[in-house]
């Protein structure tokens, strides 16, 4: 993962959209969401065909995370 986008991660203030959800993120951008890994990684690999965005499971509540680079 760079850092521009575990910075993204870190930034994003409301998650509420995306509690128990999928995300994939690229370029300081969620290129898909869902409830399914699988879904969601499908979808962002047809975007981003050289890339590797990084995928993130929003927990549904509130928690503190470490992340780890």
């Amino acid at each position: 993962m760079s850092s521009t986008e575990s910075q993204f991660l870190m930034s994003i203030k409301d998650k509420q959209e995306y509690r128990g959800k999928w995300i994939a993120i690229l370029d300081n951008k969620i290129i898909a969401e869902g409830k399914e890994l699988q879904q969601v990684y499908k979808e962002a690999t047809e975007k981003s065909k050289i890339r590797t965005p990084l995928f993130k499971q929003v927990p549904e509540k509130d928690s503190e995370e470490t992340l780890i680079l």
